[in-house]
């Protein structure tokens, strides 16, 4: 678990894989392997996501994970292909206890104080505050950390690459979702142009 955890201090960016093409799913993700993202969140609503989990929990220097998880199945299903992590938008006690039977880190939604000690109280390895830009940006995450510094928390929802390193200032690692996967490149099948946007990340990061 610490393995795990500490995978998520060094890497800080979660490219999160969703679409409804199983084929733009795996090019989503080569073309973030591409630019230096070495974690991968592929949400349970894509298309053929145990298979693409499956296939690529085998890679070398990738932590792969499921997201979206809604429920304890779902959970299970997804640890059962391989995923290394689980992820909600929201806290679940039978996501959580699945997780932990299992061994495997799991990281839970928060979106106000309370929500995101009792999450930690529940359990979870992370605590992704979300809808981060909607809640007030890394302001709103600076300011629950203020009375609760041991809480361990990741940004999730609206991070761009204007504010990413930002966030990263009040938390353990973010989540790009459009902000790495602009929807206008995968309709037009920009993979190249999606590595290019991985590594400004990724190089800054250096």
């Amino acid at each position: 678990m610490d393995q795990n955890f500490k995978w998520f201090e060094d890497h800080k960016f979660v490219g999160v894989v969703r679409t409804s093409q199983s084929d733009d799913a795996e090019s989503l993700i080569k073309a973030a392997l591409a630019g230096g993202i070495r974690i991968l969140e592929i949400s349970m609503h894509t298309a053929q996501a145990t298979r693409l989990i499956e296939a690529y929990s085998k890679k070398e220097n990738l932590l792969i994970g499921a997201g979206t998880v809604t429920n304890g199945e779902t959970a299970q299903r997804a640890i059962n292909s391989g995923a290394k992590f689980i992820s909600s938008h929201h806290a679940d006690h039978e996501v959580i206890n699945v997780a932990k039977h299992n061994d495997v880190f799991v990281i839970q939604g928060a979106s106000t104080p309370t929500e995101a000690v009792t999450a930690a109280e529940w359990g979870a390895d992370l605590i992704k505050i979300y809808p981060a830009a909607l809640l007030g940006g890394p302001e709103y995450l600076r300011f629950i950390k203020g009375p609760f510094p041991s809480l361990k928390l990741m940004a999730d929802g609206g991070v761009t690459f204007e504010t990413a390193f930002e966030y990263l200032k009040h938390c353990v690692a973010v989540s790009l979702g459009n902000g790495l996967f602009d929807k206008s490149l995968i309709r037009a099948h920009s993979w190249t142009e999606i590595t290019d946007k991985a590594k400004q990340f990724t190089q800054k990061l250096e």
